[in-house]
């Protein structure tokens, strides 16, 4: 999942009630607080001024060829160090003014487009339509260089801010994709803030996992995405788990993003 994407279902606390920490979320963003009486402090929120979607951010990142599988290690409380990794292919990854993208009209409330493109021959890259306000980041489907559209039912949030280690939220909806509706469930929590180290770099990171069931013509599958967040940057590093992963920390991914340059 290229950049997290991802309406509201699940236990939630509502965005009109105060959190632990004293700060007022907007409604719309339903939040719950996984360890109630932990104190947070500014410096441990990751907050909508922290992720840039400025049409002229491009980030390039070392990942494996898709189809392929990758070696992994990791763990959940950090601090990360991913200097080493596969890096067969580069996903470039550049912010774009929506109109640049095919299908375009088909998603009115995007204010923007990331667009995901492959060196050295490999396919797949996507057109992800987003918008954010201070509460949100949303995301409204997909389209494709072949023609393919895939809409979501209703937006999906991406991300909500402000948000600290131990939030969490579930959203639901449904894509539409060649005909087939696509029942997708993506449960969030974001659990640790620590350093990340990268071949682009050191950073302070926060690292978010989703867990995502999809739903489609009496098949279930289930998969982990783990992505990390550097203020400025955005997402600077993921790992996707192999489908039906029953293990939060395992060894052997369907990918593994690691940001090799950014401007």
């Amino acid at each position: 999942m290229i950049v997290a994407l991802l309406s509201g279902c699940g236990e939630t606390r509502h965005g009109d009630e105060p959190r632990e920490d004293g700060l007022q979320l907007e409604a719309g963003a339903d939040i719950v607080t996984a360890e109630q009486g932990t104190a947070t402090t500014a410096t441990d929120l990751y907050t909508a001024a922290d992720l840039p979607i400025d049409t002229n951010l491009r980030l390039e990142f070392e990942t494996n060829r898709p189809g392929t599988t990758t070696p992994v290690s990791f763990n959940l409380e950090g601090p990360w160090k991913f200097t080493n990794g596969p890096g067969e292919a580069t996903l470039t990854l550049a912010m774009s003014e929506k109109a640049m993208a095919p299908e375009s009209k088909q998603f009115p409330e995007a204010s923007v487009v990331a667009a995901s493109s492959w060196d050295r021959g490999a396919s797949g890259g996507e057109y992800i339509f987003q918008s954010k306000d201070d509460s949100t980041l949303f995301s409204y489907g997909r389209s494709f260089p072949d023609g393919r559209v895939t809409v979501y039912s209703a937006p999906s949030r991406a991300l909500i801010f402000p948000i600290a280690p131990g939030d969490s939220w579930v959203d639901s909806y449904t894509e539409e994709d060649s005909g087939k509706p696509v029942e997708i469930t993506a449960e969030n929590t974001l659990l640790a803030k620590n350093k990340l180290t990268l071949p682009a770099g050191t950073f302070n990171a926060w690292l978010l996992q989703t867990r995502v069931t999809a739903k489609t013509r009496g098949t279930t599958t289930t998969t982990l995405d783990y992505t990390w967040f550097v203020p400025g940057i955005g997402r600077a590093a993921e790992i996707i788990s192999m489908p039906n992963e029953h293990r939060e920390v395992f060894n052997t991914a369907k990918a593994f993003y690691r940001l090799k340059s950014y401007r």
